[in-house]
């Protein structure tokens, strides 16, 4: 197989088996601010089960019918047949009772070689000795788990050698049969006798290399399938001793290849060819799941104790990484790993100078059962590439080990193909390291949010228009991440079109908001709030391949609120509490827009597409209504196929009902489940009516003078858009 071949392969079993997430970084290769690092950069902490992808029972079955048998094999043997090269090589066996004997498997030669002059049958092996190829055809492929940590891919195949060469290295092996060097030629082809084909069992085995960081590492460890047949084994589960043909070549003077006693010589050649194509794959498979070199000739350091690595060159290339002590390839990152600057996936709501480090990939544990699934683990961490100083310094320990998420015991009624998770500990630990990094050290004022000006106060802080003398002056709002914020992963269930059970509480306790007004060419601060935040968010599936951060009911997101510092303003502590929810709205547009909606990377060069079905959480903790996991399940669908949920938005009329405070009712899009979002906020998630077919629109943002958009969407794909001034509607 050419070596453009061997990378289809790999590309296709290792993307099937983890789901089609294993991107080599291209995954990411969109985020704004986004570095790719060489493999072993990063050396941080990491988290064994950082996230998890499975493939389900039908997920499997999914890939073993026609679009997904096509997509395999496409890459796997492009035109439908894999050519393996059987090198020559000596193997010892028994013989009409001669123990140890050694004979020579595909003893060729030179090219166009046909005597022992040039290397043909003179019972050794050298450099002049050309591999014979053999011709697989493969009919079919079916692939399936089985316990505890393999996928079988069942190949029924159509295997043709030609004319194989075999020779004794000694001359007296055959002093019972006519003397001189056993020499052999024999011709293999399982059309020869029915079945037409035989089964070859290719047992891929999800190994996670402790040497190397705990990596995922595919391999072939067996085939089965590959002897004769025996006992009460018939074909095509073996090799039917009809399709073997052993004969003696011209000037031969050995009659063993005429004798009756020559199992033992096909066994041989059945075990070289195996040997050959186990060999063969596990090169492509390591070909490609092999380390690269660095940029600088540098390989990754060895997680074991006395264990290290070496660049060896390739094709020209950077070279690939392999084990000094073995010269075995060490396991390529299937993931990511590189710097974020969160200033510029923020944009300038957070400081330019925020990064953070991460690695992501498949490893740190595997799982297969067989029958019903594979699940692969993601193996991760990330930390700040510098502390900030807005932020006190705090060691974190790591997390306990937790096991790889049980997807079927959550998965949606209509089953589900494929699912993949994130853990409630990465995703924690990831806003720790954001919190330390110092992006959440935020600075609004009128260039990230145009509404901060004291006039949107006014009528809520009736002193501030006293300082101001009635002109409207800049704002600025800084908060200080005091405490690092944690997630919670709940159910994320909806009933009636309300959440019953939020997907993610972000809990971010004793946050602290100065607020300050340009008076008189100088920035004054007209207050101090301190509270705990508590914000309700969920992931929303548009289309079939679009996840999209919505949001929750902020009634009660605020709590514990504090203030202090307020000697420039009337009004009294708990007026200016009333405040928090709606300075925290302020900076709402500008988080959305740094966590937008996002797409699935294409799968280039595959028979398939992916529908997302929904997201929720998965392991649930004992005695608990949390989870362990945020879960996300989807379906295969051919590619040629349309969505099977498409997104078609259509524009509607919407009528602006009333206006009261922070709340708006709007009609125009009947009945139907609506989710909404104000002034380019986030999302609301879905919820009903009223009983009169309004929507109810609740946002502390309304409550600020200025105009406001407000913009709503039904379940039908039907939306639209309201625009309303600081006059309350009639």
């Amino acid at each position: 197989m050419h070596r453009r071949g061997q990378r289809q392969l790999v590309v296709a079993t290792a993307l099937t088996l983890v789901a089609c997430g294993a991107t080599g970084g291209g995954g990411c290769g969109g985020c704004g601010g986004f570095t790719q690092y060489p493999q072993g950069t990063y050396a941080g902490p990491k988290l064994d089960v950082a996230g998890a992808v499975r493939v389900s029972q039908q997920g499997f079955a999914y890939l073993n019918s026609d679009a997904g048998v096509r997509t395999v094999l496409d890459a796997l043997a492009p035109g439908g047949t894999l050519r393996v090269p059987v090198p020559c090589s000596v193997q010892t066996t028994s013989l009409l009772g001669i123990p140890l004997l050694q004979l020579t498997i595909a003893d060729e030669g030179s090219l166009f070689c046909t005597s022992e002059s040039c290397g043909q049958m003179d019972g050794r092996c050298t450099s002049a000795d050309l591999p014979r190829e053999v011709a697989i055809r493969i009919d079919s492929l079916r692939f399936s788990p089985k316990s505890p940590d393999i996928v079988e891919a069942l190949i029924k195949a159509n295997v043709q050698t030609g004319v194989l060469h075999i020779a004794s290295q000694s001359t007296s092996a055959c002093f019972l049969a006519g003397g001189g060097r056993i020499k052999c030629s024999i011709d293999f082809d399982t059309g020869r006798a029915a079945p037409p084909v035989t089964d070859l069992a290719l047992n891929i085995k999800l190994v996670v290399d402790t040497k190397w960081d705990r990596l995922l590492s595919l391999e072939v460890s067996d085939i089965g399938g590959t002897s004769t047949c025996s006992g009460g084994a018939m074909p095509p589960s073996c090799i039917d001793d009809a399709d073997l043909l052993l004969t003696r070549p011209a000037g031969a003077t050995c009659n063993v290849c005429n004798l009756g006693q020559i199992g033992a010589v096909k066994n041989l050649l059945i075990g070289q060819i195996a040997g050959s194509l186990k060999k063969q794959l596990n090169d492509a498979i390591t070909g490609v799941n092999c380390a690269p070199c660095s940029p600088t000739g540098t390989c990754p350091m060895s997680t074991a104790a006395g264990t290290s690595a070496r660049c060896v060159p390739k094709d020209g290339g950077p070279g690939e990484c392999v084990d000094s002590a073995t010269g075995a390839c060490i396991p390529g990152l299937l993931g990511a790993e590189g710097r974020l600057g969160l200033g510029a996936a923020l944009g300038s709501l957070a400081p330019a100078s925020t990064e953070l480090e991460f690695a992501f990939g498949a490893g740190g544990a595997t799982s297969a059962t067989t029958g019903q699934g594979a699940t692969i683990g993601l193996r991760g961490g990330l930390r700040e590439v510098r502390p900030a100083a807005c932020v006190a310094p705090a060691n974190r320990p790591m997390p306990a080990a937790i096991p790889l998420p049980d997807f079927d015991r959550d998965a949606p009624a209509v089953g589900y193909d494929l699912a993949f998770s994130l853990s409630q500990q990465l995703l924690s630990d990831a806003l720790y390291r954001v919190q330390q990094s110092g992006a959440l050290c935020l600075e609004l004022g009128t260039e990230t949010a145009a509404a901060l000006e004291s006039s949107v106060l006014a009528t809520l802080l009736p002193s501030l228009e006293l300082l101001t003398e009635k002109q409207s002056v800049p704002l600025r709002v800084l908060v200080r991440p005091v405490n690092a914020p944690t997630v919670i992963v709940g159910e994320g269930t909806v009933t009636n079109g309300q959440p019953a059970d939020p997907l993610l509480l972000l809990d971010w306790p004793g946050v602290e908001l100065d607020v300050y007004a340009l008076l008189e060419d100088r920035y004054a601060r007209l207050f101090t709030v301190q509270a705990d935040l508590k914000l309700p968010f969920s992931l929303d599936v548009k289309g079939c391949d679009q996840l999209q951060p919505v949001i929750g009911s902020l009634r009660n997101a605020v709590q514990n609120v504090q203030v202090k510092n307020i000697e420039l303003l009337a009004e009294s502590p708990a007026a200016l509490a009333m405040l928090v929810p709606q300075l925290i709205s302020l900076a709402e547009p500008q988080l959305a827009q740094g966590l937008p909606t996002f797409a699935l990377p294409a799968l280039p060069g595959f028979a398939f597409r992916i529908q997302l079905l929904r997201a929720r959480g998965v392991g649930r903790v004992a005695s608990t209504s949390t989870y362990n996991h945020l879960g996300v399940y989807a379906r295969l669908y051919p590619e040629d196929e349309a969505c099977p949920a498409p997104t078609q938005p259509m524009q509607t009329a919407l009528t602006l009902v009333s206006r009261e405070a922070e709340t708006v009712r709007i009609v125009g899009l009947g009945t139907q489940p609506v989710s909404f979002r104000v002034d380019e906020g986030f999302w609301s998630m879905w919820q009903p009516t009223d009983d009169f077919g309004q929507v109810v629109v609740q946002h502390p943002r309304l409550k600020l003078g200025g105009r406001h958009v407000v913009e709503v969407r039904g379940l039908d794909g039907r939306g639209g858009r309201v625009e309303f001034g600081a006059t309350p509607a009639p």
